[in-house]
Formats: C-alpha cells, sequence, structure tokens
C-alpha cells in the first residue's frame, strides 16, 4: 500500500513489516524487513520528524506491507527467516553496526547453544535475529522442554541443571573408566560417577535423544515450527496408543512448549501495574461489575483421560497469589471427558467455604466447559477461553452471552491478561502433573 496512510488501517498486532522500493527498474523489490510486537506502533515510528533509522525520511517514498503473527516470538523468527531469504540491502548496512544476534550450535558430540553478535568457524549459526531478549526468553523457554547442556567442561558429579531436568545429566560427564568411548566388551559398564552406571547402548541411545533436542530447536529457530508439531503430535499419539504414558507426556509437554513460545503474552509482564490496571478497567466493563480483585483461573492437564489433576491458580490485585494456588487430582472421572473434569474440579473448591470467593472465573474450553462451571452455580462470573488448531487463544464464551468474542476485538491488555491467567493455570497444572507422576511411576 502507498505510505499515504491511515494509521488506524495498521493493525496492533505482532507481526514483520516490509518497504519495498516503489518503482523503477527495480520496483516492488524488498529493501527493509522489521519485526514488531505492534505493527502500528513500530511502523508509526518511521514517520514524523523523528524517523527512525535505517530508513529515515525515505520511508514515506516507498511502500508498506505487513504479515500478522501470532507472537512476537514468531515475528522475530519469520524476520530471521525472511531477512536470510531476501537480503534486504537497507537490513545487511546495518550489520555492520554489530545490532543483529545469532544463534549458535557448537560442533561437537553434545553441541552448546549460545547467542553471538558475529559468526566464526566453530559453530554452526541461525540468524540474524535483531531482539537479543525475545530470544533469550525462547531459549529459556524452549531448554526446559528440549533440554540441552550448558557446562564449560566435563565433571564428575551431576550438575544442579540435571537434578532439575534442564541437562539431561550424563552429556557433561566425566567417564570413571579408561574405556570411555572405546568399544565395550558383553557386559562392561561404563559408570559415570551418578547414581546408575550407564552401557555404551544406554549412552548411545542418549546421544540420540541429545541429538533430536538439538534438530527440534534448529527447526523451531528456522521458522519450521509446524512441521515439528505434526511430527511431535503423530509421535505422541503411537506411544500414548502404546500406553507408554511418560513418553507421551514428555512429548505433550514440548508440544505445549513450542505453542507458548508463538503465544501472545510478552506485554502484559512488562509493564504489570500499568497494563493490569487498564485490563481490570475493561473486564469490569465488559462484564458490568465493579471492584474486581480477585479472579481464579482453571485448567485441566491429563494424557489421555489418564493421570489427570485440576488447577486452579488466583489472581489477588496486580499480582498471582501462589499460596493459595491449588491442585486437585480427578477422583470421579476415568475418560477424556475434560469438562466433566472441570466439573469436579469446581464442586470440590466451593465446598471449600473458608476459601474466598472470587469475582470471576477464567476456564480453558469452549461452550462445554463454561456449560460445565454454570452447572455448579458459583457465585462469580465466567469466562471461558476457547483455542485454535495451534493451541492458542482465539476467542472468549461469556454467560448469558450467545455468540463468542474474537480476543482481537477486545483491548490488548485485556486480551494480553486473559491469556496470561489462562497460561499460569496451565503451568501450575503441567507442574505439579508431571512431578506427581513421576512420583507414581517410581513407587
Amino acid at each position: 500500500m502507498p505510505l499515504k496512510f491511515q494509521s488506524r488501517q495498521i493493525p496492533q498486532n505482532p507481526g514483520v513489516y516490509f518497504f519495498k522500493s516503489a518503482g523503477g527498474r527495480s520496483g516492488g523489490k524488498i529493501l527493509y524487513i522489521g519485526k514488531a510486537a505492534n505493527l502500528r506502533a513500530r511502523i508509526r515510528s518511521y514517520f514524523g520528524n523523528a524517523a527512525k533509522p535505517p530508513l529515515g525520511g525515505l520511508a514515506a517514498k516507498l511502500n508498506l506491507s505487513w504479515e500478522i503473527l501470532s507472537s512476537e516470538a514468531e515475528a522475530l523468527i519469520r524476520e530471521a527467516e525472511l531477512i536470510k531469504r531476501y537480503r534486504p540491502r537497507y537490513n545487511v548496512l546495518m550489520r555492520d553496526d554489530k545490532q543483529y544476534f545469532y544463534v549458535g550450535f557448537t560442533k561437537e558430540k553434545f553441541p552448546k547453544i549460545f547467542i553471538a553478535h558475529q559468526k566464526n568457524r566453530t559453530a554452526n549459526y541461525i540468524g540474524p535475529f535483531t531482539e537479543g531478549g525475545v530470544l533469550r526468553s525462547a531459549l529459556k523457554t524452549l531448554r526446559r522442554a528440549f533440554p540441552y547442556c550448558t557446562c564449560p567442561k566435563p565433571h564428575k558429579r551431576p550438575c544442579l541443571n540435571a537434578r532439575i531436568g534442564r541437562c539431561l545429566g550424563y552429556c557433561c560427564l566425566t567417564p570413571t573408566q579408561p574405556s570411555a568411548g572405546l568399544p565395550l566388551r558383553k557386559g562392561e559398564k561404563l559408570l559415570f560417577s551418578s547414581p546408575f552406571p550407564l552401557t555404551k547402548g544406554e549412552v548411545d541411545m542418549g546421544v540420540r535423544g541429545y541429538e533430536k533436542n538439538i534438530r527440534a530447536i534448529r527447526q523451531i529457530l528456522s521458522g519450521k515450527n509446524k512441521r515439528l508439531a505434526r511430527t511431535l503430535k503423530k509421535e505422541m499419539q503411537k506411544l500414548s496408543a502404546a500406553r507408554k504414558y511418560e513418553g507421551a507426556g514428555k512429548i505433550r509437554d514440548q508440544i505445549r512448549a513450542l505453542e507458548k513460545i508463538f503465544e501472545h503474552r510478552g506485554v502484559l509482564k512488562q509493564n504489570m501495574p500499568t497494563e493490569y490496571t487498564k485490563a481490570i478497567h475493561a473486564l469490569e466493563s465488559l462484564l458490568k461489575i465493579s471492584n474486581l480483585q480477585r479472579i481464579e483461573a482453571y485448567d485441566v492437564a491429563n494424557i489421555y483421560g489418564k493421570f489427570a489433576y485440576g488447577s486452579m491458580a488466583v489472581f489477588i490485585g496486580e499480582k498471582p497469589a501462589k499460596e493459595n494456588y491449588r491442585l486437585f487430582k480427578i477422583k470421579t472421572v476415568s475418560d477424556t471427558n475434560d469438562p466433566a473434569m472441570l466439573k469436579e474440579v469446581l464442586e470440590r473448591r466451593f465446598k471449600h467455604k473458608e476459601w474466598p470467593y472470587p469475582q470471576l472465573i477464567i476456564v480453558d474450553g469452549g461452550k462445554a466447559q463454561l456449560g460445565a462451571a454454570l452447572a455448579v452455580k458459583p457465585p462469580s462470573k465466567i469466562i471461558a477461553l476457547t483455542k485454535n488448531k495451534k493451541h492458542v487463544g482465539d476467542h472468549i464464551f461469556i454467560q448469558n452471552r450467545r455468540e463468542p468474542i474474537s480476543l482481537d476485538n477486545l483491548p490488548q491488555p485485556l486480551k494480553n491478561l486473559i491469556l496470561y491467567l489462562d497460561s499460569e493455570a496451565h503451568r501450575f497444572a503441567i507442574f505439579h502433573y508431571r512431578k506427581l507422576h513421576r512420583k507414581r511411576l517410581l513407587t
């Protein structure tokens, strides 16, 4: 579109934007690609007296287009993919001032992952990326689901990261036998300074698992997350059909970590008091209530009906009240009936008269979950958050309203708040689900 535009035409979603030449022999050629958490705000910065570099006053002579994405992290990855493909003139010129970031993968048996401004021959790289903070946040989330080693050198005892599940535990250990790395005789054990000895076959299996994690992270940062998600879902279904629930659970957590990265939820945390106040005012207006203080969000975690738990996350004022969080083991439902599980959780919650009642309840699900919550008749307003095929929130159902409301039609602070509350309930459910599931398998 020509650059004489009305700013209201530009969406406030995350995405990438393109400045193209306006005419001549190179008409339509992409000159610059950028990413934004808010397309309207970022594009506005290229116009006016204090025009944003590198285009400066040139922006008004170019053509503009954009692509809407789900989150700032997705926009960051998409931007890197497009810069690599098109090599726009002004993006290339900006490389010299070292403001770009690259993700490096070392060339060793258990590759390390790091962020750098410049590339060298000691590693393989993905990039360039323009936002270091978003990149570090994405890697932090990925490491929880796809563990990899960050230890600078081998050591004798398992590291702290191994104990909390951020490292596989043997990739950075020093073997205690001189035969380490050599073919082992039949029945010979390769002992590490860990609670259990590992055979060569077990180590080889671990190497393949580590390589699989690194390959997944490379796919995600290269913009191939949809292909990876499809592969993981097929693998999870196979493991579940074979009743290998522990393996299926790990893959499910990887899928949800992938979805988390591509959800739009970062704005709220960056400026909680201001954004929260705006969101609460918008929520009170939408629900026609006043003095909204306590909000409870609910989610159910299970693998095809097995090992089911429900979580309750609580917000009081501007902060999560984690001392009030609760976990409910599902007792009366044995199949995959999520609405029935939610109904059980809410019934048990409201038997506790000593717990303060919330003014608002947010449940993960659609119309069925809203109906299940209403059947309990809680003294609260209820919102049900539906998810799209990417498992990203897209609509809400509100009691006494027949049609759903698109999240994109809500004020941005309110959209962010609803997504954040839902994700907090989900995070709490998954964290304790994994903990209790492991404990059950070991007993």
